[in-house]
């Protein structure tokens, strides 16, 4: 029996999310990611709005970019009320798991590829030498 993803095309939208920190002594501890170590690639997840996933993107002292990959297929508002949606899951996850870090901006949503591939060597925990969020 095929998969709801395998059998429906999926529209994906990238919405990039600049997100800094809360205090000047790099308090937050976890990197948003959906990266799953045992399978070495970046998974989907489910939020009550849809289908997501998320991929740093850049992580420096003052701020951590992470481009939030959105199922549209499987998100009940589409386009319009696309960041908004984001909007309101980033501020969800920034009050249970994201502590020490608060939203910037909210870039605009583009139609994406998400990644897709496993990583043999490198991961960006491991270039990056911390553990992202699972």
């Amino acid at each position: 029996m095929a998969s709801v993803r395998e059998s429906h095309p999926q529209r994906v939208e990238r919405i990039t999310v600049k997100l800094v920190p809360t205090s000047n002594e790099r308090s937050f501890k976890h990197i948003p990611s959906t990266f799953s170590p045992a399978r070495r690639m970046y998974n989907w997840r489910h939020f009550e709005s849809g289908d997501y996933m998320l991929v740093p993107r850049k992580v420096s002292h003052s701020e951590v970019q992470v481009d939030i990959f959105v199922d549209v297929t499987s998100t009940k508002k589409v386009r319009d009320g696309l960041r908004k949606v984001v909007q309101e899951f980033v501020k969800a996850r920034i009050e249970k798991d994201w502590v020490g870090l608060k939203l910037s901006s909210l870039g605009r949503p583009t139609e994406a590829e998400p990644p897709s591939k496993t990583f043999k060597r490198s991961t960006i925990e491991e270039i990056m030498g911390v553990r992202l969020e699972n």
